[in-house]
């Protein structure tokens, strides 16, 4: 009988020097023979020869997660942005689950510029042509390749947008609820007829005892001029309540 195990795995440890949680154990090597290297102690080799198939062959996935996988486990924090920019271009808007997967569970090993750039790549309707890549980078700019210099071309008919509900849901899973509650707010304001962005962010406000935050953005709708739901006003009565028994 075959049993299989989840390549990443999402257990939360201590935060590191950034403020990100330092996950331990994210990809598992055992789960896979394909992430064995037998030159494992020849990193440089390693992943010279993992770009090099890359860019023959880009795509084949299974060779971008080696590389992420590799420079993830070598603390290559260049070369492992480098990685995920160019898998991100392969995909082209495909793939938006591993996508997410990846880059919240690699932030350990990104700095703080490389993973916001990648998180608004994933908000802002997972624009390729906005993915800036470094000096590792097989594929930029929206580029298909280095030698046929083809660049794609997105019309507007074609651009899919991303529900910024399901990103906070995900955010939520992995326990990153200020990141939730901020997408969640961004989106309100921009799509306020949207109840289930309201209960969500309210459940969000209500299970960490957010008063402040709620109280900001009441101020906002009031500025915008931005009708409140009732559910708004029955959390208001719950959060008075609470501060009157203290």
């Amino acid at each position: 009988m075959t049993s299989f195990q989840k390549l990443i795995t999402c257990s939360e440890g201590q935060k590191d020097a950034h403020g990100f949680p330092a996950w331990n154990n994210i990809f598992l090597p055992s789960d896979s023979n394909a992430f064995y290297f037998v030159d494992n102690r020849l990193p440089e080799h390693v992943l010279r020869n993992l770009v090099f198939h890359i860019s023959r062959k880009p795509r084949q996935l299974i060779t971008h997660i080696q590389r992420i996988y590799h420079c993830y486990y070598a603390n290559l924090s260049e070369q492992l942005f480098a990685a995920l920019v160019d898998f991100l271009v392969v995909l082209d808007r495909r793939g938006t689950k591993i996508s997410r997967r990846m880059i919240i569970g690699t932030r350990s090993k990104l700095s703080r510029e490389q993973y916001k750039s990648l998180q608004a790549f994933m908000v802002n309707e997972m624009d390729i042509s906005a993915l800036a890549g470094n000096q590792y980078s097989i594929f930029t700019k929206g580029l298909i390749g280095t030698q046929d210099l083809v660049q794609q071309v997105v019309s507007a008919s074609t651009k899919q947008a991303y529900d910024p509900l399901n990103l906070a849901r995900d955010y939520i899973e992995y326990s990153q609820l200020a990141e939730a509650r901020d997408v969640l707010e961004k989106a309100i304001v921009n799509e306020p007829h949207r109840l289930e962005l309201h209960q969500s962010l309210l459940e969000l406000y209500k299970s960490t005892q957010d008063v402040s935050g709620f109280k900001k953005m009441v101020d906002i709708f009031a500025d915008l001029n931005i009708a409140i739901p009732d559910d708004w006003n029955e959390l208001m009565t719950l959060f008075m309540s609470s501060s009157n028994e203290q």
